[in-house]
């Protein structure tokens, strides 16, 4: 039940984060911190809302059904050293970047595969955080269950992860999710690691060919040459 907990907590921060950010986007005292003057979105609040909506939940039945479908096969309760609660949970995080950098890049742009399926998402030319949420579904499905992909493939290298090493990193991938989207530049201290991941993605979103494919660093756009920095 622990890890249940952390994961809805995790859900519930990131919600409350989401509303912050958005309420305050579309405030006028956002004006001097937005990234780029919000576009309109060619699909109208009706179709936001129930894209929004139908995210919303299918993100809370894949967190909670995978979870409960692959608890045995994934995860180990007990006591956790911080060493292997910090490296599990890095290791997680990283081979998500690694795998996700290549669904993003390949499938959802350079391919046709779901080069349409991910042309959803970028309808939205100015996000705010509760664009997060502005997705096809099948991205949704397929971006949620790697999450639990490349945690499977580091309990096949160092056995069942702890609890708490996939609460932490589940947490920060929640959080990373929702503040990228985000359209503003907050105060340099202490979120200047966030404004450089939000701006990277505020390009990202100009058109299907501007790059900046990684998600929760920018490692992989600077090795394979695909990181742009430029407005």
């Amino acid at each position: 039940m622990l890890l249940y907990a952390m994961l809805a907590g995790s859900i519930v921060a990131a919600g409350v984060v989401m509303t912050i950010l958005t309420v305050f986007y579309k405030s006028p005292a956002s004006e001097n911190r937005q990234l780029r003057e919000e576009r309109s979105r060619p699909s109208g609040a009706s179709d936001f809302r129930k894209r929004w909506v139908l995210n919303a939940l299918l993100s809370l039945g894949l967190v909670g059904g995978l979870t409960y479908g692959l608890y045995p096969y994934l995860f180990a309760e007990g006591p956790a050293s911080l060493t292997r609660i910090a490296l599990e949970g890095l290791a997680m995080l990283a081979l998500y970047d690694f795998f996700y950098y290549l669904v993003h890049r390949y499938p959802f742009h350079e391919w046709k595969v779901l080069r349409s399926v991910h042309a959803v998402h970028h309808v939205v030319k100015t996000p705010s955080a509760a664009d997060s949420l502005y997705l096809h579904p099948i991205e949704t499905t397929l971006g949620l269950s790697l999450v639990w992909v490349c945690t499977g493939l580091v309990v096949v290298v160092a056995g069942p992860m702890s609890i708490y090493s996939f609460g932490w990193a589940f947490f920060v991938y929640s959080m990373l999710n929702v503040v990228i989207h985000s359209g503003l530049r907050l105060p340099a201290f202490p979120f200047a690691p966030i404004n450089y991941l939000t701006e990277r993605h505020q390009k990202h979103h100009v058109g299907m060919n501007a790059k900046n494919y990684s998600s929760v660093t920018p490692t992989f756009d600077l090795l394979f040459g695909t990181e742009v920095r430029s407005s």
